[in-house]
């Protein structure tokens, strides 16, 4: 009978072959799991933010008007869309044809920065009865109101919202309307 050797050479070559082969699955594995989390995640924002099958949107206004704010205070990062008025303005147009919904973003002193009513942009915004912008302002608590406006005479129904920088400076208030709008 005839002894085999294995010499050293070829049991390290084995070992190291069954290392790669554990990491290629590892690696594998861990592919998948980023690939389910990422669909999940894109899954999540379109139910969330977009609309359902009935093409009626999804979630509160109040939820849309915290999301507009949070994003047009603090993206991009180093200037933020309020400070750049032709990107801002495009974005709320946008959002409000996504959305079938008014828009307003005004300044700390109710100059309209961008509106769904192009026209608006540059104006004072003033179709708060009792005032509610200003004590948004203040005390930086989201309050409804009726805006009855040349746009809207019979009246429209808006969540104010505070926008905040970085800093947690208030820069502005987001409007949008509780209804929907030219569908």
């Amino acid at each position: 009978m005839e002894k085999k050797t294995i010499s050293v050479h070829a049991v390290t070559i084995h070992i190291y072959t069954i290392i790669i082969a554990l990491l290629v699955a590892v690696l594998a594995l861990v592919s998948l799991k980023y690939l389910h989390l990422k669909l999940a995640v894109h899954g999540f924002t379109e139910s969330t933010m977009f609309m359902n099958a009935q093409q009626q949107p999804v979630g509160s206004v109040s939820d849309y008007a915290g999301i507009l704010a949070t994003t047009v205070a603090g993206y991009p990062q180093g200037q933020p869309l309020y400070t750049q008025p032709a990107a801002l303005q495009q974005y709320v147009v946008a959002l409000s044809k996504q959305l079938h919904r008014d828009i307003v973003v005004m300044d700390p002193t109710r100059k309209i920065l961008a509106d769904t009513v192009a026209a608006n942009v540059g104006g004072k915004y003033s179709y708060d009865g009792n005032g509610e912008v200003n004590q948004v302002l203040q005390d930086g608590v989201s309050r409804s109101f009726v805006e009855t406006s040349v746009d809207y005479p019979v009246g429209m129904s808006e969540v104010a919202v505070v926008m905040k920088d970085a800093s947690n400076h208030i820069v502005g208030i987001v409007l949008v309307s509780s209804a929907t709008v030219g569908k």
